[in-house]
């Protein structure tokens, strides 16, 4: 399929000004790169030094294959960096009510982001927000999850800012429970053999917390978000995204 494409699309890329094309499947295809921006240490969604280099990385990686062109990422933090680097792709995003954004096209889900209260398998069940009442529970801070804790009386721990440092946290002792997404509660136990205990914290908190995983197209066309949505079903279909996904202990939608 892409092959055909890449030889329509570089005959009528010669007609157009890269300015006009740029972000478009067109252009990507003319310049023979597709150009991901990524955080530099945010496993297991994406880490500059780390291999496995995180999921974020090997979607992109197969999303360019399958496109016949080179992949490049350029390391950014905080997002906003993106525009002075002009890449084309972010390979995870949230996708919200019917998935528009003012500043990107935003793809068909390919995950499910799902919210998870893990504590270690020794720890009595907590079925309500009484049970969290005598333990410290890791969250991020300003987060819903953290109001929703604090209005509760329940103690939260925001010094532990990010998901892989509240499960290390949780298994050191430091807190006794962590609000974390089912790709970080799986990738920690499948990194480190070591079993945790998972409730819906949605339901535990009652709000809502869950949400779709997309790619997000920078200054992209309906045409190429067209394009990446078939690519997408591709990679299903023939067991790549199962597959590499499946490396983190999550599925794919």
């Amino acid at each position: 399929m892409f092959t055909t494409i890449k030889k329509l699309t570089l005959l009528s890329c010669v007609l157009l000004s890269p300015l006009a094309t740029a972000g478009t499947l067109e252009h990507i295809i003319e310049k023979g790169e597709l150009h991901l921006c990524a955080h530099p240490a945010q496993m297991p969604f994406s880490s500059r030094v780390e291999k496995p280099k995180g999921f974020q990385i090997d979607v992109a990686k197969a999303i360019a294959e399958k496109l016949d062109v080179s992949l490049k990422v350029s390391w950014i933090m905080p997002r906003r960096q993106a525009k002075k680097v002009g890449c084309d792709l972010y390979s995870g995003v949230a996708r919200l009510g019917d998935g528009d954004s003012k500043y990107m096209l935003i793809s068909d889900p390919y995950l499910r982001l799902e919210f998870k209260l893990v504590t270690l398998k020794n720890k009595a069940p907590i079925h309500n927000l009484d049970d969290l009442k005598t333990m410290v529970v890791g969250v991020s801070s300003g987060s819903i999850a953290s109001h929703a804790l604090s209005s509760k009386n329940v103690e939260i721990a925001v010094r532990f800012a990010d998901e892989a440092s509240r499960l290390q946290a949780l298994a050191d002792g430091l807190i006794d429970a962590a609000i974390v997404s089912n790709v970080s509660s799986g990738w920690f136990q499948h990194q480190h053999g070591q079993q945790l205990t998972e409730v819906d914290a949605e339901k535990v908190l009652n709000v809502g917390l869950n949400y779709d995983y997309a790619l997000g197209l920078r200054k992209a066309d309906q045409k190429t978000r067209e394009a990446f949505n078939q690519v997408l079903v591709d990679l299903k279909k023939e067991g790549t995204l199962p597959t590499l996904l499946n490396e983190y202990g999550v599925s794919p939608l």
